[in-house]
């Protein structure tokens, strides 16, 4: 089953949603994006998506300072992406990437009178760290320091 995106406002295979070389958050950084995961739970056969809220307000705080208006609020992303993690079929963890960004192909410095979109992907997200090697961490020597008085 390929990945599936919410891109255009609706539902598409992952392979479909593109967007232009020019296209301006390419050109500006004028976009604003989060990193939510979704860890699945084999027991119960259901994934739970960490702190959707948060994540959809900060994304919103984040358009505004970028002078982007999105047509959902947070409960509607919240919806959309509930939606999207059950038809992406995944039965292990994902990272879910929202992304807000100014859309229109067009450069030029400046954040009025420009196209927005949205689109959010779900991907699976393999771990960071070798779960077999561990994390290997040092104590600064100012905590080594003042433990040893």
């Amino acid at each position: 089953m390929p990945p599936y995106a919410f891109f255009h406002n609706k539902y598409m295979p992952l392979e479909k949603a593109k967007i232009s070389v020019l296209t301006h958050a390419m050109h500006y950084g004028t976009a604003v994006f989060e990193g939510i995961r979704g860890n699945w739970d084999a027991q119960k056969k259901q994934f739970y998506l960490f702190r959707l809220p948060e994540h959809f307000d900060r994304l919103l705080n984040g358009c505004r300072m970028l002078k982007m208006e999105l047509p959902y609020s947070v409960k509607q992303m919240m919806d959309i992406t509930v939606k999207l993690v059950q038809e992406s079929g995944f039965k292990e963890d994902v990272y879910i990437r929202p992304i807000a960004f100014k859309s229109a192909d067009r450069v030029g410095v400046r954040l009025h009178d420009i196209d927005n979109d949205f689109a959010i992907v779900v991907i699976t997200l393999p771990a960071y760290l070798d779960a077999d090697k561990g994390v290997r961490c040092c104590i600064s020597s100012w905590r080594r320091h003042n433990d040893s008085q």
